[in-house]
């Protein structure tokens, strides 16, 4: 029976029988058991009468273990590399690394496990994530250094109050109620700016203006203040990090994954700028490690260079904090050696030297340093806004004037017409 089965060792009797122990009955009725060694091509036979279980994981005789890592990550997670070299000495066997995807692959990190159904994984070390690659936050234009020393709750409150002192005007002031509604609620934005401007009449109402005139020393003192240090310092507009701010500012290609979050999408064949558009970016560990990832990707540099993408991406681009589907890293391994290499890389994961083994190596300085004073001069292109507000103002003064010049004229002639007729 043993030759039997051994004249043909691509049977697949012979194959099943090679996974275990054979078992083979001769004439005589005597038991032998063999086990064949599948690392070193052996086949050993026991006694029955005194059975010792070899662990043919202990030593590999130089099999070679064949780890898939594309080219680009190769250069730069270079932990996995040294992880299985490690592995491999333990267990005489010989590490292969290539970036083909052979038939015999014993090992393979799996990247994006979201969307994977694999079965038999072994937890790794470090963690792989789906990041939004969202734009940077633009400065802020100079003319908002106006607005921005008070929040929105401050300036309501103001207004109400120059509301409530310009009904109260009307009603009970001895000077100012002779006045249009209109007129007290420039003068008093007038006295906050730049104090009364004429003498008012009556103990109520030069009461009141006294109060509001002290208060108005304190805004417009703290307001002045704050404007001129926004002067001097580089404001910018918030980022993009949260949930909320992602489905509300960020615009996607239609595809699937865009629409699997229900996020704001443009239409396709249109583009609305690179610095609307966010775009989703599978990460290794963090934002610094996935850039020398996409460092090391071959570009078409016809088009342009690593160089150039890194300093665009540095420069105009960031990852938000929110993640999605961020998991351990996992690895998929051949049957025969998972229950083995799952141990090592347990012992790895526990001893913590992933983050060790990384924080001793360099780093390419790549980062982007917000501008915090400001150095240059103010442009006309920097109060536009300014230009366009007085334009408009001169435009509507010319508007007003023409109205009231046109009115007042026909209330003399109709006035005249009153007269003449009554007389």
């Amino acid at each position: 029976m043993y030759e039997t089965f051994h004249e043909y060792p691509n049977s697949s009797i012979a194959a099943a029988f090679r996974r275990g122990y054979e078992v083979v009955y001769d004439l005589d009725n005597t038991i032998e058991i063999y086990h064949r060694n599948r690392f070193s091509h052996k086949t050993l036979t026991f006694d029955p009468h005194n059975i010792i279980v070899p662990d043919d994981s202990r030593d590999l005789h130089g099999f070679e273990i064949e780890l898939y890592l594309m080219k680009h990550h190769s250069k730069v997670m270079t932990f996995d590399i040294y992880l299985f070299e490690h592995i491999c000495r333990k267990i005489n066997a010989t590490i292969v690394i290539t970036d083909r995807n052979p038939k015999s692959m014993s090992v393979m990190p799996l990247i994006g496990i979201n969307s994977q159904f694999v079965r038999g994984l072994v937890p790794g070390v470090g963690t792989v994530f789906r990041a939004v690659n969202v734009p940077r936050a633009k400065p802020k234009s100079i003319v908002s250094i106006l607005i921005d020393p008070f929040d929105m709750y401050t300036w309501i409150t103001y207004l109400i109050l120059v509301v409530t002192m310009a009904i109260t005007m009307t009603v009970f002031g001895e000077f100012l109620g002779r006045r249009h509604f209109v007129e007290i609620v420039l003068e008093l934005i007038m006295i906050s700016l730049a104090g009364p401007s004429r003498t008012y009449g009556g103990t109520f109402e030069n009461r009141i203006i006294t109060i509001f005139c002290l208060m108005g020393i304190v805004l417009i003192s703290s307001y002045q203040s704050l404007v001129i240090s926004f002067m001097s310092y580089v404001r910018y507009h918030p980022e993009i990090d949260t949930l909320a701010e992602i489905e509300e500012r960020c615009l996607f290609m239609d595809d699937k994954d865009a629409r699997f979050f229900n996020f704001k999408t443009y239409p396709n064949g249109s583009f609305p700028g690179f610095d609307q558009v966010c775009s989703f970016e599978l990460g290794r560990d963090n934002e610094q490690r996935t850039l020398m990832i996409a460092s090391q990707f071959p570009y078409d540099r016809r088009l342009f260079s690593s160089e150039d993408y890194i300093y665009y991406r540095v420069q105009k681009k960031r990852y938000a904090k929110t993640k999605f589907f961020e998991y351990q890293l996992c690895y998929v391994i051949h049957p025969h050696l998972r229950k083995l290499f799952k141990f090592y890389i347990q012992a790895t994961f526990e001893s913590g030297i992933y983050d060790h083994y990384y924080n001793n190596k360099s780093l390419p300085n790549w980062r982007f340093i917000h501008d915090t004073f400001v150095d240059r001069v103010v442009k006309v292109g920097d109060l536009i806004l300014l230009w366009y507000a007085y334009a408009c103002g001169i435009l509507l003064s010319v508007v007003c004037f023409v109205i009231e010049t046109v009115i007042h004229k026909e209330l003399e002639e109709l006035s005249n017409r009153e007269e003449m007729l009554g007389f």
